[in-house]
């Protein structure tokens, strides 16, 4: 009887020679998902608390300001690196995946937000803002506009949830 080797076929993978891909658009999609969803999570839930806690009014509502800035650009690029991804992924069936729908609602919100009520809530700040008490006065449109906007960015941090649990 003859004993048959068989040659161990695995390719092995010379590492040396291999394409150097630091980032590709997928891992570059993740980084950004990644930085805006967890940005919004410890913005809403830790960074914002603390600052009206040990700040005055103004000084905190300014820097808040200027973080959710920074967090909505974070936001609106995420999402359109989703929306991109997923485009070149499923090509004409993209718009059947719950993550489309997740991204382009978080992208109208954050959009309508950032450029919508966000310069609204600065202005009426400013003629609010009595820089000698340091406190801002509240009016009904000024509560209704902010209140407004702080269900937009609970509402996003939401989806953002939903777009990186989604498969």
């Amino acid at each position: 009887m003859t004993t048959i080797k068989k040659r161990n076929t695995k390719k092995t993978t010379n590492l040396i020679n291999q394409p150097l891909d630091i980032l590709n658009f997928g891992q570059l999609t993740k980084l950004a998902t990644c930085l805006w969803a967890g940005g919004t999570i410890t913005i809403g839930t830790i960074i914002i608390p603390l600052l009206f806690k040990a700040l005055d009014q103004i000084t905190a509502a300014t820097i808040t300001g200027q973080i959710l800035n920074i967090n909505a650009y974070t936001g609106m690029i995420a999402c359109i690196f989703i929306i991109i991804g997923l485009m070149i992924k499923h090509q004409l069936h993209f718009f059947k995946s719950r993550k489309f729908w997740y991204a382009l609602l978080s992208e109208a919100i954050l959009t309508v937000n950032y450029f919508g009520i966000f310069p609204i809530i600065a202005n009426l700040r400013s003629k609010l803002a009595d820089m000698a008490h340091h406190v801002i006065q509240t009016t009904p449109s000024f509560n209704f506009w902010h209140s407004l906007s702080s269900g937009l960015f609970v509402l996003t941090g939401l989806l953002a949830i939903l777009i990186v649990l989604e498969k």
